[in-house]
C-alpha cells in the first residue's frame, strides 16, 4: 500500500511539473484522431494530466519514465489496437511504442518521446481452456498475474521467473524459464498469436498454418506486429521447491564449482534450475545471490543441484511453496529497486576445462565497476548473472517448430549473461552503459582464446538472448537465420512501420 501511495503522489507531482512538449503538427493531428474514434482510452498532458502522468511511471527502470509522449492510448481489444495503427498509417512521421509490462530498461522500446504510446494497461491476464489445454494469454500486467490465473487449474505456461517481468515482452523475445530445461523457451510453447499487422488488419497467426511466420514470431520482438493474446500450451504445476540464498565472497570457490558442474550435468535432471548472481556494491564489496528452482516439492538430495545445497548459508530462504508465491517473492526485492538500469548479454559457451572463466568474468567486472561504486554513488550497483541453457533446448526447440533465436539439437550447452546495472543520476547515463560495454568488450577478445585453448570450434553459434540485450546490441543480426528472418519481416511490413517508427531491435 505504501508504494502505491508513493508512486500516486510521484505521479501528481509530475503531473503539475510537466510542461507541453513539442509534439510534430501531424502527431498532434494523430491523436486527435485517435481520441475521436477511441473515446476514453486515451490520456495526454493536457487532459486527464494526473493519470497520463502515472500511466508513464509504470516502467520498472526510472529512464524511460522521463520519455512524454504525445498521448497515451488505453486499448481494450485487438480492435481498439488495429484503429489505432490504421489511423498512424495516414500519418507516416508519427512515431510510436507499444508497453506491456514495463520491464525493458531500453529507453525508446517500450517508450517514446513526443509520439504514440499504445500501453496495455488493460490488456491483462490469461484464462484456461482445460479441454485443449491451452492458455490464452493478455500482454499487459506481469508475470504475476499470469501465474496467479492459472494456478487454481493446477496449470502454468512457461515464463518470467522473477513476477514483476513483464509478459508480452518476454514471450516475444524467447523467454528464459525455470522450466526450459523440460519445455524449451517460453516463445516456443506458443501455438497462436492474435496480432495487428503492418496493415492494421487483425490477423490469428496459427503455428501449424504458418510454420514460418510462426518460428520467426518466437524472438523477434516486436517486429511482426502487436500481438494482443497469446495461445500458449499449458504445462501442469503443483507445489515446487525453491527460493534464493545470498552467500559471503568465503564461498566462491565451492559456489563457482558447483556452477560449472550444474551447466555440463544439470540437463540429468530437467526439473533444476537456477540464477547464478554475482552481485557488485559499494566499494567493490561483492556476494552472490543464487535462484533455486526445483519443479516439485522436496529437491533432489544428490547431484548437481544438490551440490549448491550442500554450501551452507544463514541467508537461505528456499521452501515449499505455490509456484505463484515462489515468482513473487524472488521479484519483491527487485521491485523495489527505483534507480536508473541497464541489461546488457552476452552467450558463452560452455568449455569443460575452464572451470575458472565465472571468477575470471567476476574479477575483470569488479575491476571495471570498482572506479564508479564509490562514496559517491553509495547505492549503485552492478551484478553479473549466470543463466545455463543446455544443448537439449535446442532439441526442443527444433521439436516444436524453431524460434528466431535458431538454437538446435547440434549446438552445445551455453551460459547466457545477464549484465546489469542501476545508478541514481542522469549524468551517470553514459558511464554506467559504458562499464557494461567494457565488459562484452572483454569478452569479445577472450572467449576466442579460452576457444583456442580448450581445442574448441571457435565457430560455436552464440546467439545473443534478446529480453537481456542493450538497446546497442545487434540482437537479430547475431541470429543464424538472419537474412531469411529479415526478409520474412519486410514482406509483411513492406512500409517499414515496425521497423522505422517503432521501438525495439530491428531486422
Amino acid at each position: 500500500m505504501e508504494k502505491v501511495l508513493r508512486r500516486t503522489i510521484v505521479a501528481l507531482i509530475l503531473s503539475c511539473q510537466l510542461t507541453a512538449a513539442a509534439p510534430t503538427q501531424e502527431t498532434t493531428q494523430a491523436c486527435t484522431d485517435i481520441k475521436g474514434a477511441l473515446p476514453g482510452k486515451v490520456l495526454t498532458p493536457g487532459l486527464l494530466a494526473a493519470e497520463y502522468a502515472f500511466e508513464t511511471q509504470k516502467y520498472w527502470s526510472i529512464i524511460p519514465r522521463t520519455d512524454g509522449p504525445a498521448c497515451i492510448v488505453q486499448p481494450a481489444s485487438a480492435e481498439d489496437v488495429s484503429t489505432v495503427i490504421k489511423i498512424l498509417l495516414k500519418y507516416p512521421t508519427v512515431q510510436l511504442a507499444t508497453r506491456s509490462g514495463g520491464h525493458d530498461p531500453n529507453a525508446g522500446h517500450a517508450s517514446i518521446d513526443d509520439g504514440v504510446l499504445i500501453a496495455m494497461t488493460d490488456l491483462v491476464g490469461a484464462t484456461y481452456d482445460a479441454a485443449k489445454g491451452l492458455a490464452y494469454v493478455k500482454p499487459g500486467g506481469e508475470w504475476n498475474d499470469v501465474v496467479g490465473d492459472l494456478e487454481p487449474s493446477g496449470v502454468t505456461i512457461l515464463g518470467g521467473r522473477l513476477g514483476i517481468v513483464g509478459v508480452g515482452g518476454l514471450l516475444l523475445g524467447g523467454g528464459l524459464s525455470f522450466l526450459t530445461a523440460q519445455h524449451g523457451l517460453a516463445a516456443d510453447n506458443i501455438v497462436g498469436w492474435e496480432t495487428i499487422m503492418a496493415n492494421g488488419s487483425i490477423v490469428n497467426v496459427d503455428a501449424t498454418a504458418q510454420p514460418d511466420l510462426a518460428r520467426a514470431m518466437r524472438g523477434s520482438g516486436s517486429q511482426f506486429g502487436i500481438v494482443t493474446t497469446f495461445t500458449v500450451k499449458t504445462v501442469p504445476i503443483g507445489d515446487v521447491w525453491g527460493g534464493f540464498c545470498i552467500y559471503d565472497p568465503s564461498q566462491s570457490d565451492a559456489l563457482y564449482a558447483a556452477l560449472h558442474n550444474f551447466i555440463a550435468n544439470g540437463a540429468q535432471d530437467p526439473k533444476a534450475a537456477i540464477i547464478f548472481t554475482d552481485l557488485l556494491l559499494f566499494g567493490g564489496v561483492g556476494t552472490k545471490l543464487v535462484y533455486y528452482f526445483y519443479d516439485g516439492p522436496i529437491p533432489p538430495i544428490s547431484g548437481p543441484f544438490a551440490d549448491f545445497l550442500k554450501v551452507v548459508s544463514p541467508g537461505c530462504l528456499p521452501r515449499t511453496q505455490k509456484y505463484s508465491e515462489l515468482v513473487r517473492a524472488n521479484g519483491a526485492p527487485v521491485d523495489l529497486l527505483e534507480a536508473r538500469t541497464s541489461f546488457r548479454t552476452y552467450t558463452v559457451p560452455f568449455i569443460p576445462t575452464r572451470p575458472q572463466m565465472y571468477s575470471e568474468m567476476q574479477a575483470k567486472f569488479a575491476e571495471i565497476t570498482l572506479p564508479f561504486l564509490t562514496s559517491l554513488r553509495p547505492t549503485s550497483q552492478f551484478s553479473l548473472d549466470f543463466q545455463p541453457l543446455p544443448s537439449v533446448v535446442g532439441k526442443i526447440s527444433e521439436s516444436k517448430g524453431g524460434n528466431a533465436m535458431g538454437l538446435t539439437s547440434s549446438d552445445p550447452d551455453l551460459v547466457v549473461l545477464e549484465i546489469q546495472g542501476a545508478w541514481l543520476l542522469p549524468e551517470d547515463d553514459a558511464v554506467g552503459y559504458g562499464l557494461s560495454k567494457q565488459l562484452t568488450d572483454w569478452l569479445d577478445k577472450e572467449v576466442p582464446k579460452w576457444l583456442d585453448e580448450a581445442g574448441m570450434n571457435k565457430d560455436v553459434y552464440l546467439p545473443l538472448y534478446l529480453n537481456d540485450a542493450a538497446g546497442d546490441q545487434p540482437v537479430m543480426q547475431s541470429y543464424r537465420d538472419y537474412a531469411e528472418l529479415k526478409a520474412l519481416q519486410k514482406s509483411v511490413d513492406p512500409q517499414g512501420l515496425w521497423s522505422t517508427r517503432a521501438g525495439g531491435f530491428k531486422y
